[in-house]
């Protein structure tokens, strides 16, 4: 038998509030409900409800073997809850909130517009079980606070849970909603509720489901909210939520960080890989370019950024630097960027980046064609604007995407190939870019011992510009420190990026 995820032996009204039974609470709303429904029927007479009739409800006949389905909704409604409440917890606060939601909106509307129906039939021509209970369910349940239906209703909110569940099978899906579908249908059979009642339940359901869950709701291979390079963070706790919201600007949450790498391995492990391969040379950017990637794959808040004052994961890791095409002052600059895969190795990307190189110093990159078409064209300020615009809500083309590095996981630049040491460079407000590192020159530097002693090692120091809003420091420092083990050791990065190295 299927072991429950909460233990519920241990339940106790002292400890209902905490985290494994809290969601029990969400039932309180059917005995509020109760009590307000036992309201509305005691003091609203029917001769002062509006009556609800469609002229469907005259072309729907009275059919008493309908009510079988009709009281399954009893045993449709307990058995799906107390499953959820046992072994789905989240599906059963998925129900719930809609659930409650029709509690609250059919309340406020049975007593705003009290409703009644007269559809029942004077008499039933046949004797039988069935109308043996119908009797029963007329005299127990008068005909009015009928619209919307919340046996309807009800049905609709907990057969969008089972829909939702990720292990169920699909034809026992199929099963439940050809279920849920007769019971829903079987209150017009019996004339427990107009037609009316019944496309006011679907659209007040509708309405919920949008109003609560419309960020988990696809369009395609999308969930709504979703951009086109990025999956909206449905999970982030409060403060991440909030950040945001008080700060949108990416510049006015910077935080700089400096990190000095001991390179002593990595340059005989370059010699070595060199002299093995001497066509595909690779350097230290290569390095510190491919740790970056692996770093960001593997610690995957990294590769979050935020747009519109929302947070989003992004679909892919990339990474952008610019290419000097040639050293003298009025020497064109041009961007390349390199797309990771989860089986690239250190020697794949550093094939990615010569490529991205040597495809530069001979032509212009879709970038910066783009940008000089853009030159042309009159009236930039507007050209601006728009432009902006489409950037915040990520409508930007696809085209102009996969060109601009500040739409990039990571951009780099490398200032040590000039001569430079390492120094600040903002993040950028335009595009979705939250990582910044600079490259600076490889020196000797002292280190010292316990005992006073110095000794002098190989260094190159990194600078890390990063958006705050992303993550906390101590993620950043797990992260950098781990970013610091690969560039000291390359030999960790000759696998694919996905390889877990824990």
């Amino acid at each position: 038998m299927k072991k429950p995820v909460v233990d519920y032996r241990k339940l106790r009204l002292s400890n209902i509030t905490n985290k494994e039974y809290r969601h029990l609470l969400l039932l309180i709303g059917w005995l509020i409900y109760f009590c307000m429904y036992f309201v509305t029927e005691k003091f609203i007479p029917p001769e002062k409800c509006h009556v609800v009739h469609s002229v469907v409800d005259d072309v729907i006949p009275f059919n008493e073997y309908f009510v079988l389905f009709y009281v399954s909704w009893y045993v449709f409604m307990i058995w799906s809850l107390l499953f959820f409440v046992l072994y789905d917890i989240e599906r059963f606060v998925r129900a719930q909130k809609i659930i409650i939601g029709m509690q609250i909106i059919a309340v406020i509307t049975y007593i705003v517009w009290p409703s009644v129906q007269y559809l029942r039939p004077a008499h039933f021509e046949n004797a039988n079980f069935c109308t043996w209970l119908l009797g029963i369910i007329y005299s127990a349940d008068t005909p009015t606070g009928v619209c919307p239906s919340l046996h309807v209703g009800y049905t609709l909110a907990v057969l969008s849970a089972w829909h939702t569940a990720k292990d169920l099978r699909f034809w026992k899906k199929m099963l439940i909603t050809a279920w849920a579908f007769m019971i829903c249908i079987s209150v017009c059979f019996v004339k427990q509720h107009s037609f009316t009642d019944v496309w006011a339940a679907f659209v007040l359901y509708l309405f919920l489901e949008l109003l609560l869950f419309w960020r988990n709701i696809k369009l395609g291979n999308r969930r709504l909210g979703d951009r086109r390079d990025g999956a909206l963070l449905r999970d982030i706790d409060s403060m991440h939520y909030i950040m945001p919201l008080m700060y949108p600007n990416r510049c006015d949450n910077e935080a700089y960080m400096k990190l000095p790498v001991d390179i002593s391995y990595t340059e005989e492990y370059i010699k070595e890989y060199n002299s093995k391969h001497p066509d595909t040379r690779i350097s230290i950017f290569d390095i510190v370019l491919a740790a970056a990637l692996k770093t960001i794959k593997l610690r995957p808040q990294l590769n979050r950024f935020i747009a519109n004052q929302t947070m989003y994961q992004r679909n892919c890791i990339t990474a952008a630097f610019t290419v000097k095409k040639d050293f003298r002052d009025d020497g064109d600059e041009t961007l390349a960027r390199i797309v990771a895969e989860d089986s690239d190795t250190l020697e794949d990307i550093c094939q990615k980046v010569r490529e991205q190189i040597s495809l530069c110093k001979t032509q212009n990159d879709e970038s910066t064609e783009a940008m000089n078409f853009i030159m042309k064209l009159p009236g930039k300020h507007i050209i601006g604007a728009i432009a902006r615009f489409l950037d915040k809500h990520g409508w930007m083309p696809q085209s102009v995407i996969a060109t601009d590095p500040y739409q990039c996981s990571v951009v780099l630049t490398n200032l040590g190939s000039l001569g430079m040491d390492i120094g600040y460079h903002h993040l950028m407000n335009w595009g979705t870019n939250s990582i910044f590192i600079i490259v600076g020159t490889k020196k000797f530097k002292p280190h010292f011992d316990q005992d006073g002693k110095i000794t002098m090692k190989r260094e190159i120091d990194l600078a890390f510009t990063i958006d705050e809003r992303i993550s906390d420091g101590f993620y950043y420092g797990r992260s950098l420190r781990f970013m610091k083990s690969l560039i000291e050791n390359p030999r960790l990065m000759e696998g694919p990026l996905s390889d877990d190295l824990n």
